[in-house]
């Protein structure tokens, strides 16, 4: 969106990272790499600066010091590990909504009641 509003490709990366962290007051520990800071980061197939859309070819992501396959989510590099069923994954499991299991459904109906008819 920022590109699409003029911004150039490196301005658009710098405000979806090193900027907003600034804004937050955090850039001394995110928004950039540079030794002691926090470094969750992506790895892309393609150079984002050549066109901002190449930032939608994520091979890799590192969420604290783990590298994951961006399209399995298995954990990769040191520690090979297929990944478990995220929660949604789990059927019939939503902690938030203990009559879940009971109606089938976490959304009210047209009758206002919570479903189960």
């Amino acid at each position: 969106m920022l590109a699409q509003g003029g911004m150039s490709a490196m301005e658009a990366i710098r405000s979806a990272t090193i900027n907003g962290a600034r804004y937050i007051g955090m850039d001394s520990q995110i928004g950039s790499l540079r030794a002691g800071k926090l470094a969750d980061l992506i790895i892309m197939d393609k150079n984002p600066l050549d066109t901002i859309t190449n930032t939608e070819t994520i091979r890799y992501t590192m969420v604290n010091g783990r590298l994951y396959d961006a399209e399995t989510m298995d954990e990769v590099g040191n520690t090979n590990r297929k990944r478990q069923p995220f929660w949604w994954e789990v059927n019939g499991y939503n902690p938030a909504f203990p009559w879940h299991e009971e109606t089938d459904s976490f959304m009210e109906t047209q009758c206002g009641c919570r479903g189960g008819h």
